[in-house]
């Protein structure tokens, strides 16, 4: 049976488009634009016909244009989430080219293929207009003392279609030598003048260009400035892109078209900072015990090879302060243990480790002993959890009954007609999300992993993902809709695990996606990375971007996760770097090879490397580490009570130094070295005097200075503040 198919947002794909879409979704009024088609099966359909009425005219009809190499253009380019889709579904497609009607008419259109014809479709002229009698409806509110440096609209324009704004754009103007800084975790760049920015949480995986896990609607300018928009929908700054002596803001407006703006001004740019975090936050302050070294890897996926790990860094003199095992469960449930047997409850009902028995033959034979001897070992645990549930691949008796009672209680994010939401993106798909705003679905959800902290001992999780949602038009219990939560949601499911964690066992939560506020529920990582030099550095950029925006207590794959391992060199410089970081981490995504393993410890990447020098400098970086803590601590709590970040890029008052440099709290200056084979650096020192950390070597009077940096060490500085 013939099917035509045209969806003009289809799954509302944040950056890419399916071949059924508009092009582009909302033109403006007058705008030429194209209107995608597919019709299945192949070959069903000789001709396809667009029918389309402009206001009361008489019905026009134009034939659709077959696009014959449509789909090998699309392969070349598409992302991963859709390429399965389009290499394996039989398909024409077609286009019709077609002008948006003019300011405050509707064009209505349809499609018919051999006597099908379509639901009809509807689109608005829109424009954007100027009117100064409506900017009250732009509230922007000065948080200080002075105005002297305070952001100043110069032109409000807002797009209409003559009865609705749907979105405004605000022009704010800019000196010639004027910097950005912030709108989150980013990786592209520090100054992101001359870039275009949209405010949208996205999980890009590596290569993260523009795209983050972490958007941050707050931009500090080096003008003396910070501009917090206090909204969750999109939005995008144009930063001197278009225009080199002004930037601007567009912003999706929600139904009392109004928007809350927020200037900050101060002393200085790390004053403002604070304002804006204390505002949003605050920074909640995770244990000390948080500040030691992380370990971590996708192979550990049973209890001997978690302990054989462990011991094996004990062995070496590493004392790891932190397991993360991602792959301890069933990989269905995602709150048992994997081989655990157990009969199947109610879904209504909570777990207790008592309902498990956990052969000796199995992967976890005795979770509960493991979690005591590494609690002996002066370790902490935590385990892997993300906030879908996952479709029914296969017979799974606990995770049909928790469907079941999930789907009849009126749980998960809903369709505008009521239906589930499924999940539209490739990781999880036609899973359902999680509805945290549902008090009582919320409780449901973190009782079934209550045992985990309350018998086990866990000391908290790794809540990954919450990038999931897609579909302006979601329902969420709260009575919000996508368009308002998509950026807000892994705030809010991140913040219901650490609440519920630290209430239970004063632990943590440990994040890749956020939003405003995320310094509420510490702590975060910079999310998928490869195992390069070009990689090494994104990820700093985006460390001192997410500082910037309030995200104090960050930390990274250091030398990356995924891919290749990394080499000697790459490695040790990138741990020394993660000495210096706020929390100091080595993870390895899964390899279903195994052989060799692509563990990211000193003894894997030693071993594989046939580099004898990288456990001995691990051994001295730990020591290095394991000294500091009193340092990082302190500084810790000043972050915490302060909002002042821990990691202060040193180009917000320094134009000429590295974007790579910045401050370890107040009193270090740390200059990565970012490229292979370098034996020398170069760093920027401001005024004051300044010992180097290793040697005791004094320099006074600031400016650029020349260092040796040997493969055990990296340029550090301590301020005298004798």
């Amino acid at each position: 049976m013939l099917e035509i198919i045209h969806k003009p947002h289809d799954q509302e794909h944040p950056y890419e488009q399916l071949p059924e879409e508009r092009f582009p979704r909302q033109p403006l009024a007058d705008e030429r634009f194209i209107i995608g088609i597919v019709t299945r099966p192949a070959g069903a359909a000789s001709k396809v016909a667009l029918h389309y009425v402009l206001g009361e005219q008489p019905e026009s009809i134009i034939p659709a244009e077959q696009q014959i190499d449509w789909q090998q253009k699309q392969e070349e380019g598409v992302g991963a989430e859709f390429l399965e889709r389009l290499i394996r579904v039989e398909q024409d497609v077609w286009q019709v080219q077609l002008t948006a009607p003019p300011y405050g008419q509707t064009l209505t259109y349809w499609l018919e293929a051999e006597g099908v014809t379509t639901e009809s479709f509807v689109l608005h002229g829109e424009v954007w207009q100027t009117d100064e009698a409506i900017m009250p409806a732009i509230k922007l509110n000065l948080h200080t003392a002075t105005s002297a440096n305070a952001p100043t609209i110069q032109k409000v324009e807002w797009l209409t279609d003559g009865i609705h704004k749907r979105r405004v754009r605000l022009t704010f103007p800019c000196k010639p030598d004027e910097r950005f800084f912030g709108l989150g975790e980013r990786f592209n760049a520090l100054n992101q003048r001359g870039n275009i920015i949209d405010v949208r949480v996205y999980e890009q995986y590596k290569n993260h260009g523009q795209r983050t896990y972490m958007p941050i609607p707050f931009l500090l300018s080096s003008a003396g400035y910070g501009l917090y928009i206090e909204s969750s929908r999109w939005m995008q700054f144009d930063l001197a892109a278009t225009a080199s002596d002004s930037w601007t803001l567009e912003a999706d407006l929600g139904g009392d078209e109004t928007l809350s703006l927020h200037g900050f001004t101060g002393s200085d740019l790390l004053d403002i900072i604070a304002q804006f975090t204390q505002m949003t936050g605050p920074a909640a302050l995770p244990p000390e015990w948080a500040f030691g070294l992380w370990m971590s890897s996708n192979e550990w996926n049973s209890q001997a090879r978690v302990e054989k790990e462990v011991q094996t860094s004990l062995d070496y003199g590493i004392q790891p302060a932190v397991v993360v095992i991602e792959a301890w469960s069933d990989e269905t449930t995602f709150y048992i243990w994997n081989d655990a047997e157990y009969t199947p409850r109610p879904g209504s009902e909570a777990p207790s480790y008592a309902d498990f028995n956990f052969p000796s033959g199995g992967k976890w034979p005795d979770p509960k002993s493991m979690v005591d001897r590494l609690h002996t070992q002066g370790i902490k645990l935590l385990l892997w959890q993300i906030p879908i549930l996952k479709v029914l691949e296969q017979p799974h008796a606990q995770h049909q009954a928790d469907h079941e009672y999930f789907e009849n209680s009126g749980f998960g994010v809903r369709e505008a007609d009521g239906s589930l939401h499924k999940v539209r993106p490739f990781w999880f798909r036609n899973g359902y999300i999680w509805d945290v705003t549902n008090p009582v679905e919320r409780d449901w959800w973190l009782n079934k992993r209550a045992y985990l902290l309350d018998e086990i001992g866990i000391d908290g999780f790794k809540t990954d993902g919450g990038e999931h949602l897609w579909g302006a038009e979601t329902r969420f219990a709260d009575g919000r809709r996508g368009d308002e939560l998509w950026n807000e949601y892994p705030q809010h499911y991140t913040a219901a695990y650490y609440d519920f964690a630290k209430a239970k066992r004063d632990g943590i939560t440990f994040s890749r996606a956020g939003y405003t506020g995320s310094q509420r529920s510490p702590l975060h990582w910079a999310g998928d990375e490869n195992s390069t030099w070009e990689a090494f550095q994104h990820s700093i950029l985006a460390g001192l971007n997410a500082a910037v925006s309030g995200i104090s207590f960050w930390g990274w794959d250091f030398a990356g996760f995924s891919g290749t391992i990394p080499t000697a060199e790459l490695y040790l410089r990138a741990a020394a770097m993660a000495v210096f970081c706020p929390v100091m981490q080595y993870h390895s995504e899964y390899n279903p090879q195994r052989d060799p393993s692509r563990d990211r410890t000193p003894w894997n990447i030693q071993a594989l490397t046939g580099d004898e020098r990288v456990i001995p400098i691990f051994k001295q970086l730990m020591a290095v580490r394991e000294r500091l803590i009193p340092y990082i601590w302190q500084e810790a709590q000043h972050s915490a009570s302060s909002g002042e970040p821990m990691m202060r890029p040193l180009q917000l008052w320094h134009s000429q130094a590295s974007p790579y440099q910045y401050y370890f709290g107040r009193d270090l200056l740390v200059c990565p070295v970012i490229e292979a084979g370098v034996s020398q650096a170069v760093c920027f020192l401001p005024s004051g005097e300044w010992i180097d950390f290793w040697t005791g070597e004094r320099f006074q009077n600031g400016g650029f200075v020349e260092v040796n940096v040997p493969l055990d060490r990296i340029p550090v500085f301590r301020r005298n503040i004798s």
